[in-house]
């Protein structure tokens, strides 16, 4: 299938159904009755801009054709929290509601294509200057900024993805957020321009992940996978790992050479990394197999001032402006090798600390991943960093906590001055991202959120599973409230504080869980100390939640929280 422009609406061409097509992938015979089906309910809903976010692919996928098809905008937030939801719902005209409560949706899905045609208005056609997409990336303040995106820009950028990556004969495998610029271009709007089908289900995780290969291989289909560091690091050797793989896509944050090495011999295929940003859309790319130079992409001017780079593309909302990077780089025959970020400098007790130079001391260390360090400004800009460290070394209790803090502090002692050493200390398994895969200083700072309320635990990082499950990674700080007097010789979170956070937690994730009712089934079977690290699996109920809480000593708690539904008012 040859490649279509963006505004041509590719997904429209007559195409004969394949035998080869792996079941359960999006293809544009699959899109076409649930975009009708969303054309159908939008048209008698108010115009311009409409707030979509949706887990799945393929129902993404349609509902954002159906907002283009008539004449509307989506807004792309990245994520669905119940604070996002607030601050946007004044931006939009209004919200794309999750496909299983729209019982007006799924009916048309099951109806003759004609009677549906009948009652929906024809699909109006995309105009390279019309608002397709707004997007949000995190401001310097870590604040989310507007980031509108015309159809010409967009299509553009596919443009150069298509000249330079065909994907004829192939069939797309994302793991990352369609919510993104690069997760919408490389995981569902390429594939889309060509024709050829893409994963119409979740794919983060490697089991599934090697699933959705095999399934491209028994279609006689090369795959084609859509990542990000994160996912590209925690590949494990142990599965099996087709070997029809064209080529493998990461971006979003800086690619290990170690991991892209790594990558390239378990999947056998070659690993593209994209450098850009939501602003500025693809810059550049490289394999780092062949060389860690960055090769702009055709259409991208750039050059170096000051050491920072600036870049200049039909990508950008203002082509013929330059827009200025925050990254360092060097020049080099073939591109440019980039030196890191330019503004990850803080002044600490009236000295300029270099961050990186602190990150780079840790990471050198053994049994430690990475790191990130950032200034808390309600610590009056004293340095506090997260340390991801490999599973056996982080530290499970408090005397292997302040053993580990000490002597990491004295490794920087003999390399730094006194005021870089980081005061607050955090170590996980992983940095948290956000949904793009990027680490950003509101979710950084959330791990030192302790500091500032003495009645929450530490929170450590979260990873979402099916729709309405969270389990979250927590430990339990040594100045917590409720350890004082509980019990004078033998500290213990009480397990009515349990329950409590299991709610509190359950309502941030889940939104309005209703009015509490009743406990149900709760046990305690081990103790909380402080410093011990501990998960919670919360699980959302359609009369409540359960909750268990879990660390490498076993099962601490477990239960169910009932709550009644609030009546809706005339």
């Amino acid at each position: 299938m040859n490649y279509l422009a963006l505004t041509g609406s590719p997904w429209q061409r007559a195409v004969g159904e394949s035998n080869s097509q792996p079941t359960d992938w999006c293809s544009a015979q699959t899109l076409a009755p649930r975009i009708a089906a969303w054309r159908s309910w939008l048209s008698s809903q108010a115009g311009g801009r409409w707030l979509l976010f949706q887990t799945d692919p393929m129902e993404f996928t349609a509902a954002l054709l159906a907002l283009w098809e008539s004449g509307r905008s989506a807004v792309l937030p990245g994520d669905n929290k119940p604070a996002t939801l607030r601050r946007l719902g004044n931006m939009v005209d209004g919200i794309i509601p999750p496909y299983p409560a729209l019982a007006s949706v799924q009916a048309p899905l099951s109806q003759d294509a004609t009677r549906q045609q009948h009652a929906t208005p024809a699909p109006l056609p995309l105009q390279a200057q019309r608002e397709a997409v707004v997007l949000y990336t995190s401001g310097s303040t870590g604040e989310p900024v507007m980031q509108p995106k015309r159809f010409q820009q967009l299509e553009d950028e596919l443009d150069q993805h298509a000249k330079l990556w065909p994907l004829e004969g192939c069939a797309v495998v994302s793991q990352v957020s369609h919510q993104h610029i690069y997760g919408l271009l490389a995981g569902i709007l390429h594939p889309l321009c060509h024709g050829v089908p893409f994963s119409a289900r979740d794919s983060r995780y490697p089991e599934t992940l090697a699933e959705r290969l095999m399934d491209a291989q028994k279609a006689r289909l090369a795959a084609v996978v859509v990542s990000s560091p994160a996912q590209l690091s925690r590949l494990p050797e142990h599965l099996h790992w087709p070997a029809i793989i064209r080529r493998v896509f990461s971006s979003g944050a800086p690619l290990s050479e170690a991991d892209a090495l790594r990558s390239e011999q378990l999947l056998q295929a070659p690993v593209i990394e994209i450098y850009g940003s939501t602003e500025t859309g693809g810059v550049a790319w490289r394999r780092q197999q062949q060389s860690a130079c960055w090769t702009a992409f055709p259409c991208v001017d750039w050059r170096i001032e000051q050491g920072k780079l600036q870049v200049r593309s039909t990508f950008l909302e203002h082509p013929e402006h330059w827009w200025l990077q925050s990254d360092r780089a060097a020049p080099l025959d073939d591109g440019f090798h980039l030196l890191g970020r330019a503004d990850r400098v803080a002044k600490v007790g009236g000295k300029r600390i270099s961050l990186t130079q602190i990150e780079n001391c840790l990471s050198l260390q053994e049994g430690i991943r990475t790191a990130r360090c950032l200034p808390l400004a309600e610590r009056d800009g004293r340095l506090a960093i997260v340390v991801a460290m490999e599973p056996e070394s982080i530290p499970r209790d408090h005397e292997m906590r302040r053993g580990l803090v000490e002597r990491l502090r004295n490794i920087l002692d003999d390399e730094l001055d006194n005021v870089a050493i980081p005061r607050y200390w955090r170590f996980v398994e992983v940095l948290p991202v956000n949904s793009q895969g990027k680490h950003d200083n509101a979710l950084l700072s959330r791990c030192f959120a302790d500091l500032d309320d003495d009645r929450q635990p530490r929170w450590l990082g979260e990873v979402s599973g099916s729709a309405g499950i969270v389990v979250i990674h927590l430990e339990v700080p040594s100045r917590l409230r409720y350890l004082a007097g509980h019990f004078p010789r033998l500290p213990l979170v009480p397990g009515v504080v349990l329950v409590q956070w299991a709610i509190e937690l359950a309502t941030e994730h889940f939104g309005d869980i209703g009015t509490f009712c009743a406990i149900e089934r709760v046990k305690f079977q081990k103790i909380l100390r402080p410093g011990l690290r501990f998960s919670l699996h919360l699980e959302r109920r359609d009369d409540g939640i359960a909750f268990h809480y879990d660390s490498h000593h076993g099962r601490h708690a477990s239960g169910r929280v009932v709550f009644t539904q609030d009546a809706p008012h005339d």
